[in-house]
């Protein structure tokens, strides 16, 4: 499943949302931070990858998420 744009674009909008409506600089600094990695730790777990390559032991494929 290729990553989804839409989603972190979303997020992305609500991060900078709800940092406007704080009411101190710190604290919106804290609300970005948290925010923001969990944004991204959401859209990279939408991925899915794949492997294609050799080895000495001939060629191999795979496919696996991202946690």
């Amino acid at each position: 499943m290729p990553l989804n744009d839409n989603l972190l674009k979303q997020q992305i909008i609500s991060i900078t949302d709800t940092m406007m409506q704080q009411e101190d600089y710190e604290s919106s600094k804290e609300v970005y931070a948290n925010m923001l990695v969990a944004a991204f730790k959401a859209y990279l777990t939408t991925a899915t990858v794949t492997i294609i390559g050799t080895s000495n032991q001939g060629a191999f494929t795979g496919t696996g998420n991202i946690s």
